[in-house]
């Protein structure tokens, strides 16, 4: 059954890999002579945006490369291996205090490769698939991440929501629950549809990173860890978290409605994480930091060539222990398909409601009521769009963009952006 644009766009291939390593690779001994090979698969997808943006030009770009390889034993057991590699030079700042992202870290880990360079290597894993459902073990996103339902679009990289490419530097609208970025976890999921297919498809998952830490600019994105410029000499503090702990659902089904099924799409996620022990600089400060805590829903709805849906994401960004949210985002949208074109609207919006105590901290003689604002950050941003859809995985799109930043006038006021973008996309 072919699923609406987006609902499965995070789930990405059945991979697994994990505690049971052990096992299969007893069994990969036993039964080797009977296995069958199968072919390495690679995939992929590049793209490139240009656009104006307050009559200033600029641009992006963003490729990604993946293989996957498996071997099939007698016993119908699966082991086997993939990875990807990614370019993009497209890193937006993350500073606590404009609300960057949903987290002070902006997500976990990005990759492995020069501080310097835009290639990294993204993701590498290892994976076992049976009646058991699939253990996978490795660099990879969780399965928050993968289980994500968002609002729907007809872009790669620009939106409203889960872009990769910002053009106009403002936006701040993010609901898919990926605080573990591409850390190395341990993920099950069991078989899709394990209870029968009676109540549609059901499919679940667990994911645990032992440490979310400060990997340092050559593993960390968009900035290595937590660090922010306090004073000129000083700094506050590294950050990291531990014990990264996230569970998610996803659930598909048809229902006949005239002429048309109507295919529902949905999915839930919790994600925790523990605070660890800061690493301090000479000179550094300890910040009022906790253990981190993010839900996320999200819900599409497909008929016939039209999809609507969205999604909604709340988070204490592991700021204060006693502050139940700090970053409380949404997004909704629809898109309309007619033959090789399509057509889109989508609305996003985010508030991050951080404190003058943050920025202040336990420093000496230094008190949050002297400073005469807070750090909030409001956030809109609205898109139209239209894309057309070429022979070999080729698309061409044009959208347009505005978003509404608004801040305390001490950290740049209100903002605002309008753009036009045009994205050349292709996968393979």
């Amino acid at each position: 059954m072919d699923q609406p644009a987006r609902m499965r766009k995070r789930q990405g291939p059945r991979r697994a890999a994990g505690a049971a390593l052990a096992l299969a690779a007893g069994l990969c001994a036993v039964d080797l002579a009977v296995a069958q090979e199968h072919p390495i698969e690679v995939t992929g997808e590049a793209t490139v945006v240009g656009g104006v943006v307050d009559g200033d030009a600029r641009g992006d770009a963003d490729a990604v490369l993946r293989a996957e390889g498996s071997t099939l034993l007698g016993n119908g057991l699966e082991l086997g291996a993939g990875g990807s590699v990614r370019a993009d030079g497209d890193m937006p700042e993350n500073l606590f205090a404009g609300g960057r992202y949903s987290s002070l870290t902006a997500g976990g880990p990005r990759g492995l490769g020069i501080s310097s360079g835009d290639i990294y290597l993204e993701g590498a894993y290892v994976f076992a698939r049976g009646s058991f459902g699939s253990v996978h073990v490795g660099r990879d996103d969780g399965v928050a991440a993968r289980l994500a339902v968002t609002s729907p679009t007809i872009f790669r990289s620009i939106g409203v929501n889960d872009w990769r490419t910002d053009l106009t530097g403002l936006n701040d609208v993010h609901t898919v629950n990926d605080f573990s970025g591409s850390a190395t976890k341990l993920t099950y999921m069991p078989p899709a549809g394990f209870l029968g297919g009676l109540i549609g498809q059901l499919q679940l998952g667990l994911s645990y990173a032992p440490t979310l830490a400060d990997c340092g600019g050559d593993a960390c994105a968009p900035v290595p860890g937590y660090v922010v410029p306090f004073e000129p000499g000083a700094s506050i503090q590294e950050q990291s978290w531990r014990d990264v702990v996230e569970a998610a659902v996803y659930y598909q089904n048809g229902f006949d409605v005239g002429s048309e099924p109507l295919l529902v799409g949905l999915s839930a996620s919790y994600v925790r994480a523990d605070e660890d022990e800061p690493v301090l600089r000479p000179g550094a400060v300890a910040l009022p930091l906790g253990d981190y805590r993010s839900y996320a829903l999200g819900l599409n709805l497909a008929y016939g060539n039209v999809t609507v849906g969205g999604s909604v994401k709340s988070t204490n960004a592991g700021i204060l222990k006693e502050r139940d949210e700090d970053y409380l985002a949404f997004d909704a949208g629809v898109t309309y398909e007619a033959g090789d074109w399509n057509f889109m609207l989508g609305y996003g919006a985010a508030d991050a409601e951080r404190d003058a105590g943050l920025l202040v901290g336990p420093m000496s003689g230094a008190d949050p009521a002297l400073i005469p604002y807070a750090l909030d950050r409001q956030t809109q941003t609205a898109q139209a769009g239209v894309s057309k859809v070429f022979d070999q995985g080729v698309t061409l799109g044009v959208a347009a963009q505005f978003v509404d930043s608004d801040k305390p006038d001490p950290l740049g006021g209100k903002e605002d952006a309008a753009a036009i973008v045009l994205e050349s996309a292709i996968r393979f």
